[in-house]
This record gives structure tokens, sequence and C-alpha cells, in this order.
């Protein structure tokens, strides 16, 4: 298997993981970015520069996306233009070499919880979201 361009790649957002299989594909998407802290804190001791224990801490699991801003729909995603501003659960299928049988996926479970748009003079006016992860798979289509 060789490298494959990020141009290949492909998100989808549903209400459902069964949905992801039917959702199309997001469109303007320039990044889409997986974090998976393993939370590992180590514990040292004067005499040495050595770890006498590493520890188990919290496990951060979180996605960022930018995008080129078209609407507001993204920002329903964050909860914003909803009366408790809470924002709906959604998964998010992200598929780094694009959605075909054999090739990876990531699937995710969580909640958008900040929406940025960021306006420049000489560029395209873009939308980062952050999400938040409750659980995160990896597979194959």
């Amino acid at each position: 298997m060789s490298a494959v361009k990020g141009w290949r790649g492909a998100l989808r957002i549903a209400d459902s993981e069964a949905e992801l299989d039917t959702a199309s594909d997001e469109p303007y998407i320039e990044r889409v970015e997986v974090s998976v802290e393993g939370g590992l804190e180590a514990l040292y001791e004067l005499g040495s520069r050595l770890p006498k224990e590493i520890n188990e801490g919290n496990v951060s699991m979180s996605v960022r996306i930018t995008k080129k801003m078209v609407d507001n729909k993204w920002a329903g995603y964050a909860g914003i233009g909803q009366s408790d501003m809470l924002p709906p659960t959604k998964y998010l299928g992200i598929y780094p070499m694009g959605y075909e049988s054999g090739k990876p996926k990531i699937v995710c479970r969580g909640k958008f919880t900040s929406w940025r748009p960021s306006i420049s003079q000489d560029g395209y006016v873009t939308e980062t979201l952050e999400f938040i992860v409750e659980s995160l798979t990896v597979g194959v289509i």
C-alpha cells in the first residue's frame, strides 16, 4: 500500500452510526484532525531522570474540522441558535482514503463543543469546529 493524498479523504455526519453508510460526503472540508491523548502521567523522583512509575490519567479524544463557510448549518451542530444551546449527539465517519470498500474508517460518537468562524481579508471565510469524542472505533468499510 502506498501513501495517499488527503484530497481523497471524506467526512460524513449522521444522527446514528448506521446512517453514515447512506450519508453524503460533506463538501468544502479543508482539514480533519483526530486527536487521542492517553493521559499517561510520569511520576519522577529526585536523583533520576527516568520515571519511577507511569500512571493512567484521563483519556481525551477530539476531532477538529476546518471547512469553507457557506451557511450557518454547522453552527447549529455546536448548539448555536438552539434555545438551550445544547448540541445534539452526532456520529462522524472519517474516511482517510475515501469511502470505498476495503478502505480504513474512523467512526466517532460525540458532540460539537465549539464553532469559530474566521474571516481573512485575502482568503476564504472558513469555520472551525471542535468535536468532543465519547467513543471512537477504527475499522474497514
